[in-house]
């Protein structure tokens, strides 16, 4: 096969990557004289010699978790009961689930409406919307046992 028709045909890369793989051995006669055992084919690389990064694995904390660690450092002694009514009271808003909504359009684990003003990462983000559901009831009822009681007698918080 000729240069031209070799070239046409898509196989001069193949046959530079071949000429390309094909390595001396230092130290051995290279030459007229000289054997084709002296040529040695490069061993083909499978892995990086280098070790790979180790990841860091990141641990996803759920929506309670974040809630119980926040309220902890705000209720201090009352920590422990706080927690349980928030817990109680947020499971019937919305079940805990950062995506809840409902027909008024109120959105997220504390049921804000509208739920932009959580603010950045509201739609997504349990921590945005539990830092801004304990701001909400501790503004409006002082504590999340007060919203609870509210809730239960009215129906809403």
């Amino acid at each position: 096969m000729s240069y031209v028709s070799a070239r046409r045909h898509g196989l001069m890369a193949l046959v530079t990557a071949s000429l390309l793989a094909i390595t001396l051995v230092p130290g051995l006669a290279v030459g007229p004289g000289a054997s084709t055992a002296t040529a040695v084919t490069a061993p083909v690389a499978t892995k990086s010699a280098v070790a790979p990064a180790v990841k860091k694995k990141v641990v996803k904390k759920s929506p309670k978790t974040i809630a119980r660690e926040l309220i902890q450092k705000k209720y201090k002694k009352t920590h422990v009961a706080q927690f349980n009514c928030l817990k109680k009271l947020w499971h019937r808003e919305s079940g805990w689930n950062v995506h809840a909504g409902n027909p008024s359009r109120a959105y997220g684990i504390p049921q804000a409406l509208p739920g932009k003003k959580m603010g950045a990462g509201w739609r997504h983000s349990a921590t945005a919307q539990i830092k801004w559901g304990i701001k909400y009831i501790d503004g409006r009822y002082g504590s999340p046992c007060a919203a609870d009681r509210h809730q239960r007698a009215t129906g809403w918080y």
